[in-house]
């Protein structure tokens, strides 16, 4: 049984009104289904050089990445494309080795206010200036290392149309906002950029539709119909009420479990001797525990815990365990009542059949 990185019920249609509904909207077919689409999909990359397994790292979040978007002011721009230009200035600094996932689009686009405030007392400028809020455009990046977003910013600090970038890595109103405005753009893995082609044929190719000319820059391009890239390589920046949230978790658990699961109904079980024998007795799960405020918890508390990061975040790499389980993760944000702001844990789940309940695998 093959998994998947990550799976988009939120921003595209192929999953919940093509293949679930063709599937009857039976969760059983729809997981044979995408059984065939997780075969399909490794297919098409490994016909163009990519193994759908080095994009782990590009495409799920991770307790210790830096989520930044970076701002460009396309008022007056002299060339064709914004967009194009500012790539010119930002695809030099990236490392050669760099697995991220890239969105990209104009904060002002009409789907909702800016935030000015939270962006304005968050955003790193390179020097001092006023912003024109209405007149930016934004490229996010996932995962980043510190040193990443250290050279991009003194890199672009040299342009004059860099506004300067805002550290979305955690909760606020900034990241709430963007998966309002902003749109996949690129996987880069390494020397290799995979992007959308569209809506038409073939699935895979090498286009570039908006010619930016990424071999220029050292990048193979691999291009994907716009449906499959958006389903099965878009990275989905985690929001409060995010919109289609609720099908979107439970698509995403149907394609993995065979069955429909509501997060707000199902039980969330932690067995007493994973938390007794495990967390909170081997020494680097209990200072995991212990820099949360969790070193006292029962075990119920920790399932309702849990239920609370489930109803909060979305769900991703799915995969099956030897025996069978399906074994999917969250990533949940938790305080640090010793030290102050917030931290993330990933939380390792499996569906238990059984049982009919989700169940802690375990916290790292």
């Amino acid at each position: 049984m093959l998994g998947f990185h990550a799976l988009n019920a939120r921003d595209n249609t192929l999953l919940p009104w093509i293949f679930f509904e063709l599937a009857g909207s039976d969760p059983a077919v729809f997981q044979r289904t995408m059984q065939a689409e997780a075969r399909q999909i490794r297919d098409l990359l490994a016909s163009r050089g990519v193994h759908y397994e080095d994009l782990r790292s590009a495409l799920v979040p991770t307790t210790n990445g830096v989520q930044a978007v970076f701002l460009y002011d396309w008022l007056d721009e002299p060339s064709w494309n914004y967009a194009v230009a500012f790539s010119r200035d930002y695809l030099p600094c990236l490392r050669g080795d760099l697995r991220t996932s890239m969105l990209h689009g104009d904060l002002h686009n009409g789907q909702g206010a800016i935030p000015v405030d939270a962006f304005e007392g968050a955003l790193v400028k390179p020097r001092t200036q006023p912003v024109n809020w209405q007149t930016q455009y934004a490229v996010y990046f996932s995962n980043l290392h510190p040193r990443d977003v250290a050279r991009l910013h003194e890199s672009l600090s040299k342009q004059p149309r860099y506004t300067g970038y805002v550290d979305v890595s955690f909760t606020c109103p900034a990241r709430d906002f963007l998966p309002q405005t902003v749109t996949s753009h690129w996987v880069i893995l390494g020397d290799k950029a995979i992007l959308s082609h569209g809506g038409d044929e073939p699935l895979v190719s090498d286009e570039d539709l908006v010619g930016f000319d990424l071999p220029a820059h050292g990048y193979k391009v691999v291009s994907l119909l716009d449906a499959y890239f958006e389903c099965f390589l878009s990275y989905k920046i985690e929001a409060t009420d995010a919109y289609q949230a609720v099908n979107d978790r439970i698509l995403s658990l149907a394609a993995i479990t065979g069955e429909l699961i509501d997060v707000e109904s199902v039980e969330v079980f932690v067995h007493p001797d994973k938390l007794d024998k495990y967390l909170l007795r081997d020494e680097n799960k209990l200072r995991l525990m212990t820099n949360i405020g969790l070193q006292d918890v029962t075990a119920d508390e920790l399932a309702a815990a849990i239920r609370t990061k489930l109803r909060k975040n979305y769900v991703y790499d799915f995969r099956f365990a030897p025996d069978g389980t399906p074994l999917f993760a969250v990533a949940a944000e938790f305080d640090k009542p010793n030290e102050g702001g917030l931290t993330r844990r990933l939380l390792a789940l499996k569906h238990d059949e059984t049982r009919g309940a989700i169940s802690l695998v375990t916290m790292y």
